[in-house]
């Protein structure tokens, strides 16, 4: 059982690290259109259609999380008669992203959405967008200095936060010491959600210190790196906290390594299918995360209503979802709703 268990954390982790690192090209795209369109290439000017042509450019393609994004956004896409596109680069970085954006741009899509890896070397190429009469967005990482219509947020920043915080004091025993590794150190949602679990934790647990500073990391790799130097420098670290879905394999592996199920509890924004074998196997305790279907359902929804001139109301009703939505319009912020936490024995109800 044992080694059955780390061939699946294995398996994981290298699919994990591809995604990373693979790929000749730098970027992936995944096509839904209304029928009869070609992916990506027609345009909706050139074939005399009415059809809207609406992409999402997401911060890394081949991660589980954005393929369940892409289904939320290609189900809006078939349910509302629009042409949608998910694209970005093969690996964290910034400035691909940028290209992949502006590569968009020049082809004249009538809506974009962005979930920035950047928030300041984004904003150049959403103002050029705007100024070209392209509908912008963000979703999932904001970009609230630019010139973004709006951010389709997963959860508040501070609810994120807090309860990630929550989950690590709880395994804990709300005392001790903890760590954090995150994703790049210019992405202003994972910046925000580090200065929510600070709040929490000085309000809350005053018993809890932060060791070793935040670690930054890209991918998988460093991941596993960062961890494991926090796990040797401090032998009484009794948490860790991993940002970004692509940084959990790599802190769950380390836990692993060290030989520290269950003295270490592990909590952070996985994926369930990414976190999921790390939960079972007990490196992880729990994950705190939202329904990337319905979020990149929302997205797509939002970006074809601005798209057709309609206004985002206080409440806003949307196909397939039980609540009304709530948009801030002092923050230009349409919300999915609570975050959720998964465990061993509800990871497997998400297929992302």
């Amino acid at each position: 059982m044992e080694s059955k268990k780390r061939i699946m954390v294995g398996a994981t982790i290298l699919a994990a690290v591809l995604a990373m690192s693979s790929c000749s090209s730098t970027e992936t795209t995944s096509t839904s259109e209304a029928p009869s369109s070609s992916a990506g290439s027609s345009s909706s000017q050139e074939s005399g259609s009415t059809e809207l042509r609406l992409a999402m450019v997401t911060q890394i393609e081949g991660i589980p999380y954005f393929a369940g994004f892409a289904k939320g956004g290609e189900q809006a896409a078939q349910d509302s008669g629009f042409s949608y596109t998910q694209t970005g680069p093969a690996k964290v970085d910034s400035a691909e992203q940028v290209r992949v954006f502006d590569n968009l741009v020049t082809q004249g899509y009538d809506g974009i959405a962005i979930s920035p890896l950047d928030a300041t070397s984004i904003n150049p190429s959403i103002a050029k967008a705007r100024a070209a009469g392209i509908t912008v967005i963000t979703s999932d990482a904001d970009a609230p200095d630019s010139e973004r219509q709006v951010f389709v947020s997963q959860a508040t920043d501070d609810a994120l936060g807090a309860t990630a915080m929550d989950e690590i004091a709880k395994g804990m025993g709300e005392q001790g010491q903890y760590g954090i590794i995150s994703g790049s150190a210019d992405t202003q949602t994972f910046i925000n959600w580090l200065a929510a679990m600070d709040k929490r934790q000085k309000e809350a647990y005053p018993n809890m210190e932060l060791v070793g500073g935040v670690r930054h990391t890209l991918d998988s790799a460093a991941a596993l790196t960062e961890a494991q130097n926090l796990i040797t420098a401090f032998p009484d670290l009794k948490g860790l906290i991993a940002v970004p879905s692509t940084a959990v394999p790599g802190v769950a592996q380390a836990i692993q390594n060290s030989g520290k199920n269950g003295e270490i509890t592990m909590t952070g924004y996985g994926s369930p299918q990414t976190a999921g074998p790390f939960l079972d196997e007990g490196s992880m305790t729990s994950t705190v995360f939202w329904d990337a279907k319905q979020l990149g359902y929302l997205t797509g929804w939002a970006m074809d209503q601005l798209a057709r001139g309609e206004t985002l109301q206080a409440e806003n009703t949307v196909p397939g979802f039980d609540q009304p939505v709530m948009y801030d319009d002092a923050t230009k912020t349409l919300l999915l709703g609570d975050p959720i936490v998964i465990t061993k024995d509800t990871w497997n109800n998400y297929d992302f």
